[in-house]
């Protein structure tokens, strides 16, 4: 595995029920502080992909080379991720009290950390004391981002982590992704939908359908010059560019 990548993949094949082939001969890399867009529509493999890649699908051929052990996915809809019976600072803190042996914080330096992370997704410390029904749908994905970064990851998986919000929302959450990638150096697989979104945030895109990647680049190259005709339906559908 070449070492300035986080990611690589190579003639990833997955099927379910033995009958249905998801994706097919999927082959990318990605670097290491890369953020890489993925988009398609719904049902074409996108997730299935992110599955792999965090290894909650096993069955596949082909090969995925990761170099994190622990990466960590942020979903659409934050709100099935957290436990709505307990506080966000219980939440907050339960990836700390799961470490075992050296290292391990006590509970002090775990309120510590929590409001650290808190900061750094713009959010005041006394919404530890709040339950995730409280909050609004942008803080609460912003308590999904914090989580997982407190995990220990330098890699999230986002999964259309803005569609589910208001335009104005979605803008906040954005500037905040890249505002962490710049601190921490995160590389971030991006999944979406939303073409002007991807364009925000991106370095490059990958342009999948039917479980096929049909053409990737760089973010500019591939909106400027598109040579897959339905690159250029979405392009046109998403009023960016008129060929």
């Amino acid at each position: 595995m070449d070492t300035e990548n986080i990611l690589e993949i190579n003639s990833l094949n997955v099927y379910y029920n033995k009958k249905q082939h998801v994706l097919k001969d999927i082959s990318f890399s990605m670097k290491k502080g890369e953020i890489l867009g993925l988009v398609g529509e719904s049902g074409c493999g996108k997730t299935t992909l992110a599955k792999a890649v965090l290894g909650m699908q096993r069955h596949y051929d082909g090969s995925i080379s990761l170099d994190c052990p622990n990466p960590q996915m942020v979903f659409q809809d934050p709100y099935s991720s957290l436990n709505p019976s307990k506080k966000i600072g219980w939440i907050l803190e339960e990836p700390m009290r799961m470490k075992k042996g050296k290292g391990r914080l006590n509970h002090t330096q775990r309120q510590e950390k929590v409001e650290e992370m808190l900061e750094k997704v713009g959010l005041d410390a006394r919404i530890k004391e709040h339950y995730p029904s409280e909050l609004s749908g942008g803080q609460r994905q912003r308590i999904a981002i914090a989580a997982a970064l407190l995990c220990g990851t330098d890699f999230l998986i986002a999964d259309e982590p803005v569609s589910a919000l208001d335009v104005t929302i979605q803008s906040q959450i954005i500037r905040l992704l890249l505002k962490l990638h710049k601190e921490m150096g995160l590389s971030i697989l991006f999944i979406s939908h939303d073409l002007r979104v991807v364009y925000q945030m991106c370095d490059r895109v990958m342009i999948m359908r039917g479980g096929v990647i049909l053409e990737q680049g760089y973010v500019d190259d591939i909106y400027k010059s598109p040579q897959s005709s339905y690159t250029k339906l979405l392009l046109e559908a998403a009023n960016i560019i008129d060929f």
